[in-house]
């Protein structure tokens, strides 16, 4: 299994986004872990491809979101015509000068999910003409390219979030209550730290019961299965990307007892911690 990086000098100037159709996207990748905010906008394509433990229907007019430390397998499908985008969610910040911004977006968040959507004709023309947009600035940047490019992504970004709400996913539109983007931010990047639901609640300043409701409202699921759910996303992570051994990982995540992570990765995953690895990295 491939581990990409995003390559921060192709463009220079700050542009931490690049684009690629079929005739340039790298055939050679057919299972591979991004670091990066990866979206497919499918116009023909089959079969199926699996992202973390979904398996996701390849069909025309679908769009697909991989985040960053999700495996993916694309031996299982075919893409005919897509445009894809790959970029770090630095790029966004820094414009708008919100250390979380990409928070705001929960299709890129929301782990119980499969992460793949079906907008309306309409707005699946909308999202593929900015992606195309996107891919055609890219081959020719300019002075203000810089600008132009995080504009079109937001746009691109908020129309997304947009048919993730028409399809009856948890949340809305775009969120903009601060605590729950502090709480994506949390579960995503601090988990190491803050293990529990008392901690990571005294962190937002709320009260555990707040936090169970907050959990239960943008989640629909309970304070203690969603720290789970990011758990697990946090060690698959870990089994891929470092050579740490099960046990740190385990008692990095807060398992008091490296059997016990043992037993929740196998209820999660359907297999052992250390055969996920060597499957993932033969």
């Amino acid at each position: 299994m491939r581990k990409l990086k995003f390559d921060r000098n192709r463009y220079g100037n700050g542009l931490l986004i690049d684009a690629a159709d079929m005739s340039t996207f790298d055939g050679s990748i057919v299972e591979a872990v991004p670091d990066f905010h990866v979206i497919g906008i499918i116009e023909e394509g089959s079969g199926t491809l699996l992202i973390g433990e979904h398996l996701v229907k390849v069909r025309p007019g679908r769009v697909i979101t991989i985040s960053p430390g999700l495996p993916v397998d694309l031996s299982g499908c075919a893409f005919d015509r897509a445009t894809w985008l790959f970029f770090e969610a630095g790029f966004l910040d820094i414009l708008f000068e919100e250390a979380h911004f990409t928070y705001k977006f929960s299709f890129f968040s929301d782990v119980g999910n499969a992460p793949a959507l079906r907008p309306g004709k309409r707005s699946f023309s909308a999202c593929a003409a900015l992606a195309q947009e996107i891919h055609d600035e890219l081959r020719k940047p300019s002075g203000d390219s810089e600008a132009f490019l995080r504009a079109a992504l937001q746009l691109l970004l908020v129309r997304l979030q947009r048919a993730h709400a028409v399809l009856g996913m948890h949340d809305g539109g775009v969120v903009n209550d601060a605590r729950i983007q502090r709480l994506r931010y949390v579960l995503a990047n601090k988990l190491i730290d803050l293990r529990t639901v008392e901690a990571i609640a005294e962190e937002l300043g709320i009260s555990r019961g707040h936090m169970h409701k907050l959990a239960q409202r943008h989640f629909g699921r309970s304070a203690k299965q969603l720290i789970e759910d990011h758990r697990m996303l946090h060690a698959r992570r870990a089994l891929l990307f470092t050579d740490a051994d099960v046990a740190s990982i385990a008692f990095d995540l807060g398992y008091s007892d490296p059997s016990n992570f043992a037993r929740s990765f196998r209820r999660h995953m359907g297999m052992a911690p250390a055969a996920y690895r060597a499957q993932a990295t033969k």
